[in-house]
């Protein structure tokens, strides 16, 4: 079973969505502060050392930090008045680039509409392909082996490997012969579904029979500023529903940084056919005894677990508290846990909408893996560089000290000096 949800709240703290922006410290402060930055890696280490032995005077500082973000450090003020009427101009020109933003998302929006239009036709004809009920071309066949091809020869491929190909196709052509055909591409969607990563967090196995049903997954834009997520089911013994939508919606006004701010999402609600197919819960059976009757009955209490399908009932942001109202710690974490699923709730959103809907095939296949393990393994040879380089940077010191300790290499005497 796939690694439940709450164990990757943790690493979702800080996901970046369009509902958070996060606040940073000025610059001129900490450069212009010479307490705040070390002149020397020796020093930089020493204080890093201290802090690490002094917890309480840590979190002092840290408490005091986050007093100054989004404060003025006073640099501006000391300026001239010259260089302080140029620093305005640049807040005028800003402003002009700024009012011109919201027309950019806007026509951007639209623009994203109207080839979601075109796509649309595209879309349908590969869904009836893995539904099969069509069958492609010879031209999308032959089209879709030398992408195959051209493909392979990056990944310096041998030269039997068409052979290999051909070998299996008249295997599978034998073994065809002795079963009924096939129809489509079966779990096509389960299995690009649990090649997403983040996606595959969420699927347990009892999600993995219901998703086996699932015959399309399509994106729809709203008239405001929005997207709607709706997946269409075959028949199954589940739920009743033959479609599930899940519908995002943001704020009709731009944030600061120019884009559209996620607001909420509302999913539909599942019809399960019975409280033992719904794969939200679990059910367990309690027997009860009337102590006058010394009668029996079975109660059934549902217990909600990780799935999926959990997508379709997103979490709901609190309302605002009263002005002074304090949290305490456990209401504190509460909160951090909601947000930490806000987050992942819209993350999914968009991983579905801008990764897997265009790329089904991909994902389908497993190349759309290989690429992204083919940019970590890039980004962990640099890590690892950095690493070996701080090794040896430690070893070096670890050296120096016995050797200072010793008395000198090898723990030799220092030569005499001679001084003539």
């Amino acid at each position: 079973m796939s690694e439940p949800i709450k164990k990757k709240i943790n690493q979702l703290a800080s996901a970046p969505t369009p509902q958070n922006t996060p606040a940073s410290l000025t610059g001129s402060y900490l450069k212009n502060n010479p307490l705040m930055v070390p002149t020397t890696i020796d020093e930089e280490a020493e204080i890093k050392k201290n802090l690490s032995n002094n917890p309480a005077f840590l979190s002092m500082i840290q408490g005091k930090l986050g007093t100054l973000i989004g404060k003025d450090s006073g640099y501006v003020d000391a300026l001239s008045p010259k260089v302080k009427n140029r620093i305005y101009s640049l807040k005028a020109i800003q402003k002009q680039q700024m009012d011109l933003e919201p027309e950019f998302q806007r026509e951007l929006l639209e623009l994203e509409k109207k080839y979601a239009a075109k796509y649309q036709p595209i879309y349908n004809h590969r869904r009836d392909i893995i539904n099969g009920v069509v069958e492609p071309t010879e031209e999308e066949i032959e089209t879709g082996k030398q992408i195959e091809k051209e493909l392979g020869a990056y990944e310096d491929e041998e030269e039997d490997a068409p052979k290999l190909e051909e070998i299996k196709e008249e295997e599978d052509e034998a073994e065809g012969e002795t079963k009924e055909e096939e129809k489509g591409i079966p779990n096509f969607w389960l299995t690009a579904f649990e090649n997403l990563s983040f996606l595959s967090q969420t699927i347990t196995d009892r999600d993995q029979e219901v998703l086996a049903f699932l015959k399309d997954v399509r994106l729809e834009y709203l008239s405001q500023p929005g997207f709607r997520l709706v997946f269409e089911f075959n028949e199954n013994p589940f739920f009743k529903n033959q479609k599930l939508s899940k519908t995002y919606y943001y704020q009709t006004e731009l944030g600061y940084s120019g884009d559209y701010i996620y607001d909420h999402a509302e999913g539909d609600v599942i019809e399960w056919t019975s409280a033992k197919q719904n794969v939200t819960v679990t059910i367990e059976r309690r027997r009860q005894r009337n102590k006058q009757t010394q009668q029996t009955r079975t109660i059934e209490k549902a217990t909600p677990v990780e799935s999926f399908f959990n997508f379709f009932d997103p979490p709901k942001a609190p309302a605002d508290d009263e002005e002074g109202a304090e949290e305490d710690e456990e209401d504190l974490e509460e909160t951090e846990e909601l947000e930490a699923r806000l987050k992942l709730d819209y993350q999914l959103g968009e991983e579905l909408k801008d990764q897997l809907i265009p790329r089904a095939i991909d994902w389908f296949t497993g190349a759309a893996v290989d690429y992204e393990g083919e940019l970590e393994d890039e980004f962990d040879e640099f890590d690892e560089e950095d690493d070996d380089d701080e090794d040896d940077d430690e070893d070096e010191d670890e050296d120096d000290d016995e050797d200072d300790a010793e008395g000198g290499p090898k723990g030799k005497q220092p030569p005499e000096c001679k001084q003539t």
